[in-house]
């Protein structure tokens, strides 16, 4: 009985799904590892890496064909609308693009870089796209949102090398590398997980084939910031799942008409776009960011557990534009301060100082306000919003008087 158990088609199955995650593992560690330091760059990666991505393919191809969910008869309906969606997020991109900039492509376009740009991202793409079929559908034959997003995650981390992770320094870049790099990434590949769930790796295949190969084939490419960078990259992806499932429901006749019209897309785009915003704002990206005060300095303008909105200054033109009488805003031995300006002071070495002093102080500051140390003006006080933040901060044993003041 205990030998039979062993040939069961589940038991088998496992087996197989480990050795997929385990050959894409390895090619991610080895990509990552100091053996290529010792093996010439090219070779590794135009020749290497995509012997080993058709060979990780062919392994794949020829294990047991599991079938994804989709039915035959809606193949072409799948594939059409991978294709549009692909063309829609490159028409999108470029939209952007005049807006934010365009500019030249770092990649080769002779015809010997194209045909070597190819077979350098083809080969990964089609080799991870036969992982993330065969993983998918062998984890689920309904759809199961939480294996789903697992899948998209595992393909996304190992997507990104060990030295991105590494060059996060603080929340800011953390925040920054998320919403521009990492959500995005993740937002493709869980609407890419939905695709071969649906109709396995062709459909995906159509859709990121055509989003990598104006990446790497256009000559010109939109130069976008990075925050607009982060909204066509997760609000698109997000709004094609959506849109894909309502399409494939009503095909199928799945779906009532009520039910379409609950699942309308318009309000999940625009939490998300709300969301996104909120985010942003609290971690400091856009020219006004929130601030909360600790102590009572400033009273009677600032009181603790006020938050303030703190206008950034991000050039000299926004230095000696203060005057006296301005609330500013700056960095002390890693402490944020919050005091009014009282002086203007003019050093031959350093140039413009500031003396500074808390409305609710008896004296002046000690030490003048150095330009690289100031953070911002303050704009606006908003009564009593932070004291849930100096609550937390209170039940992690931090002393209030040390935050800022």
């Amino acid at each position: 009985m205990e030998s039979s158990l062993k040939f069961l088609p589940t038991r088998v199955s496992s087996k197989r799904n480990i050795l997929v995650i385990l050959l894409l593992l390895s090619i991610y560690i080895l990509d990552n590892s100091p053996i290529v330091k010792f093996i010439d760059s090219y070779t590794f990666t135009y020749i290497i890496k995509p012997m080993l991505w058709i060979c990780i393919a062919i392994i794949v191809w020829q294990m047991p064909q599991i079938k994804s969910k989709g039915k035959l008869r809606y193949s072409t309906l799948l594939k059409f609308w991978a294709m549009y969606f692909g063309i829609m997020y490159v028409v999108i991109t470029v939209l952007a693009g005049l807006i934010d900039g365009l500019g030249k492509s770092p990649y080769n376009h002779t015809p010997k870089g194209i045909l070597i740009n190819i077979i350098f991202v083809g080969s990964a793409l089609v080799g991870r796209e036969f992982i993330r079929s065969y993983l998918v559908n062998s984890f689920t034959k309904k759809e199961n949102y939480l294996v789903f997003i697992l899948i998209a995650l595992f393909m996304t981390v190992t997507n990104f090398s060990i030295n991105k992770y590494s060059d996060i320094e603080n929340l800011k870049g953390f925040v920054q590398f998320s919403a521009q790099f990492f959500i995005p990434e993740f937002s493709h590949n869980f609407f890419a997980t939905y695709l071969v769930f649906l109709g396995g790796p062709i459909i995906s295949l159509i859709y990121l084939g055509i989003i990598q190969s104006f990446h790497w084939l256009s000559p010109i490419l939109p130069d976008l910031k990075w925050i607009t960078s982060a909204l066509v990259g997760i609000l698109c992806p997000t709004f094609f799942l959506m849109s894909m499932q309502s399409i494939y429901l009503n095909a199928t006749k799945q779906i009532k008409k009520r039910e379409q019209e609950d699942e309308s897309p318009i309000g999940w785009i625009i939490t998300s776009i709300i969301s996104i915003g909120i985010i942003w704002f609290a971690v400091g990206v856009f020219p006004i960011y929130p601030s909360v005060i600790a102590t009572g300095s400033m009273e009677p303008m600032i009181y603790p557990g006020d938050v303030i909105l703190v206008k950034k200054i991000t050039d000299m033109e926004g230095i000696y534009n203060l005057k006296e009488g301005d609330v500013i805003q700056f960095k002390r031995d890693n402490v944020l301060i919050s005091h009014r300006i009282t002086e203007l002071v003019y050093d031959e070495e350093q140039g413009l100082l500031f003396r500074t002093k808390g409305d609710n102080n008896s004296s002046e500051d000690s030490e003048l306000v150095k330009p690289q140390d100031l953070k911002g003006t303050i704009e606006h006080v908003v009564p009593k919003v932070g004291w849930p933040t100096l609550l937390i901060k209170s039940d992690k044993n931090i002393d209030l008087n040390e935050i800022e003041f």
